[in-house]
């Protein structure tokens, strides 16, 4: 790891501790994301995945420990920085999609984008380009309760992206989907790590889609280890 520059890591965590009451989540854990690869971390449910995804993603704060996203250290920023470090640099999926149910497609790929102050036109252009890209172009006027689960989820794929960010972190973004629903969905997460340049942390407790990854890690007992 040592011949890397530390500009090609995008996250950086070192020996985060976390716990809730008397149950001890993560025990010390360093973990490093490399720009532009796309790293699984899978275990079983209740394992502490979600929480070092959360941890890494500045949604949560651990007991000791420090990240760095795109060399930037989060600890002591305020809620400010750190929403504005959010929006900047991370793009977010979740298992349910939480899209809101009475906008469009478009409006809701468009959302993030409007909530940082872009013009409308600027916003729809880039969400019309992102629906284009992830072919939904022909459901962009349909609301969330119109579309299948798996447009849905491509929907919140599009949102993830509007703003940009260097990182996408997915939590068992095909946790809801069928089978067939939820390789096409892991294809196009690995697509687009390969032609959009972004890294992408995914968290979930498929082995056979987390071997798309460029790399797998498994929690278990609060310890992260690296598969082969």
């Amino acid at each position: 790891m040592s011949e890397h520059n530390s500009s090609e890591w995008v996250i950086e965590a070192e020996s985060l501790f976390r716990r809730f009451g008397a149950l001890e989540v993560l025990k010390g854990i360093s973990l490093r994301v490399e720009k532009g690869k796309m790293v699984a971390i899978v275990g079983k449910s209740g394992s502490g995945k979600s929480t070092l995804l959360h941890i890494l993603g500045t949604l949560d704060t651990p007991d000791s420990g420090s990240v760095r996203v795109c060399n930037t250290h989060v600890s002591g920023l305020s809620g400010k920085a750190l929403s504005a470090l959010r929006s900047r640099h991370l793009g977010f999926v979740f298992q349910f999609h939480h899209l809101l149910p009475e906008f469009t497609a478009l409006e809701n790929v468009a959302m993030p984008a409007l909530i940082l102050g872009k013009s409308k036109r600027e916003a729809f252009a880039r969400a019309e380009e992102l629906l284009g890209y992830l072919k939904l172009d022909n459901r962009s006027t349909h609301k969330p309760g119109q579309l299948s689960g798996g447009e849905q989820q491509r929907v919140a794929i599009g949102r993830a992206l509007m703003n940009e960010p260097d990182i996408i972190m997915a939590d068992e973004p095909s946790g809801n989907l069928d089978t067939e629903t939820s390789v096409q969905v892991h294809q196009l997460l690995r697509q687009i790590t390969t032609e959009m340049g972004k890294s992408l942390i995914i968290v979930t407790h498929n082995k056979e889609l987390a071997s798309l990854s460029d790399q797998v890690y498994e929690m278990k007992d609060g310890i992260l280890t690296s598969q082969a």
